[in-house]
């Protein structure tokens, strides 16, 4: 990848949001984190992501009514959003889907090998 891409991560687990942080850093990207709505709301209008990974699963709202809300307004729509989740490859997929995610990701496949499969996401989706 020649020019690494700004990501925003929305994660409701501090623990799990900073694992991935500190993966996809390592690969060189510009990441951006969020705990919850308020401060993905303000992490999407300042930081001006280039690819977007939420979690599936969280207190507040869930990804598949962020993946719906952000590809209904004009301004976000051609972000690629990638749906992340514990949920099995099988069971996430058919959600990504309906929500209209550009892509998904399992916890499943565990922390390290966050950064091969965002790359390989990501460079399918986009450029």
């Amino acid at each position: 990848m020649a020019e690494k891409k700004r990501i925003l991560l929305l994660d409701d687990s501090a623990i799990t949001l900073e694992m991935e942080k500190a993966v996809l850093e390592d690969r060189g990207y510009r990441v951006a984190a969020a705990s919850n709505l308020l401060e993905f709301q303000a992490q999407l209008d300042g930081f001006q992501p280039e690819v977007i990974l939420t979690d599936l699963m969280m207190p507040d709202i869930s990804g598949k009514d962020i993946v719906r809300v952000l590809k209904q307004d004009f301004h976000t729509e051609k972000i690629p959003i990638i749906l992340f989740s514990s949920k099995t490859d099988e069971e996430l997929e058919p959600i990504a889907e309906q929500a209209g995610a550009d892509g998904f990701l399992s916890k499943s496949h565990g922390i390290e090998r966050l950064g091969d499969m965002v790359d390989e996401l990501v460079e399918s989706i986009i450029w």
